[in-house]
């Protein structure tokens, strides 16, 4: 073998090292499988879905364009990724009140927010845990999107038994392995829109407690609690694909009292009607 050609032979074993991890890594538990067999039969059979993906009720583009109309992705994710950070970061850590969930008298109607948007909610009697991120980062990568110090404050250990873990979509700031899976012996039901069980599945979340359902549906969990899964403005999607599950808003229904969650995303003509 010659010089030049044990040189390509290294860098060919190098590349398919590399390959070969990459895709061990984003095959990991915590990136989750796309919706298959009936789940999907079903999302294809919603109004919301288009062709291989979910789109908004008005179409929105994720990424704004540039003077010349085309769209510059690439720019504002390096900007996002490796931009400037100043003035996005605080100085000093956030302060915090942590209140003390396992304290809380379960008829106590409540609302606690715990950072970012997550909630725990206390609502006719019901715990109803929402979009819970208690790991330091938010993303596949421990560099990208930093818990600010002072923000995650809560654990797992920290809740009771959650009667509702409700999920508005899989973005990594909403939908968290690490904290779903700490939860998971914890929760009773969990509530998502359509192809988001996929993942609850996949992580060993009992069939028959996992009630996903398509915009403008209700999900009676009892007597006393109605969920209503609810339009949102915004997108979806755990890493390369875009939208291939749906996501929402909810609105949580008792008989003295609701509350309505917008879910991620921006403002529309949904609101007046769920309103």
């Amino acid at each position: 073998m010659t010089r030049r050609e044990f040189i390509l032979a290294g860098l060919g074993l190098l590349g398919a090292a590399a390959a070969g991890g990459v895709y061990s890594y984003v095959h990991r538990p915590k990136f989750g499988e796309l919706p298959s067999g009936d789940r999907l039969k079903r999302m294809q059979a919603s109004p919301h879905y288009h062709g291989d993906h979910f789109e908004n009720l008005v179409p929105v583009p994720v990424m704004s364009e540039d003077e010349g109309g085309h769209e510059n992705r690439f720019v504002a994710t390096w900007k996002f990724l490796f931009g400037d950070k100043k003035g996005l970061v605080p100085a000093h850590p956030l302060p915090t009140e942590k209140t003390n969930l396992l304290a809380l008298p379960r008829e106590q109607d409540a609302v606690v927010w715990l950072g970012h948007s997550s909630f725990f909610v206390q609502l006719g009697g019901c715990r109803i845990l929402i979009d819970p991120v208690f790991s330091s980062y938010a993303s596949p990568l421990w560099f990208i999107n930093r818990a600010f110090a002072g923000s995650n404050v809560y654990t797992a250990e920290d809740f009771p038994e959650i009667d509702v873990l409700a999920m508005s979509h899989d973005h990594w700031d909403h939908l968290d392995y690490p904290t779903v899976m700490a939860l998971k012996s914890r929760v009773h039901h969990v509530v998502c829109p359509l192809g988001v069980g996929a993942y609850f599945e996949q992580w060993g979340f009992a069939k028959d407690s996992i009630h996903e359902e398509d915009w403008d549906t209700e999900i009676k969990l009892s007597a006393t609690l109605s969920v209503h899964i609810l339009p949102s403005q915004h997108f979806s999607g755990r890493f390369l694909k875009q939208n291939p599950t749906l996501w929402c808003g909810m609105a949580f229904i008792t008989p003295k009292r609701s509350l309505y969650y917008t879910g991620d995303g921006g403002y529309g003509a949904h609101f007046k009607v769920i309103g």
